[in-house]
């Protein structure tokens, strides 16, 4: 299996509402990094991506590039999902659903060891994200 591949298995799972299997993508040890700091696997990482379901359910992952160097895959392209549940925001506060199709490009760097994710760097635009809610 490419490391392409294994990374796009990451955002197929999550499209499919399948958390489990997304962690699953994931080696002993992995790092998760996404816009506001680090995110400890594997129960923050699933705190996150629930969260993101919930509030978005059925979203979805457009990849539009892929590039792959050696054991690092970057896959760019839009996340597309229309906001119909709460969406709890770090601080404590709730957005209510606003029912708005919010598109955010991102940038994903992932490294692969051994045919799992070694370590996951997410790049998205948080600010533009946010203004499509309001």
């Amino acid at each position: 299996m490419s490391n392409r591949t294994i990374a796009e298995r990451y955002f197929q799972s999550i499209t499919q509402g399948d958390i489990a299997g997304a962690l699953a993508c994931f080696g002993a040890g992995a790092e998760f990094v996404g816009p506001m700091g680090p995110v400890p696997l594997p129960d923050g990482v699933r705190a996150f991506l629930q969260g993101y379901d919930q509030s978005f359910p059925g979203a979805r992952f457009e990849v539009t590039n892929a590039v792959e160097a050696g054991d690092q895959v970057v896959l760019e392209g839009s996340w597309v999902g229309k906001h119909t549940g709460v969406m709890q925001l770090p601080d404590g506060r709730k957005i209510p659903p606003t029912g708005r199709t919010v598109r955010a490009p991102f940038a994903t760097v992932f490294r692969i060891r051994d045919g799992k994710i070694a370590a996951h760097r997410g790049y998205w635009d948080l600010a533009g994200f946010m203004a499509q809610l309001t």
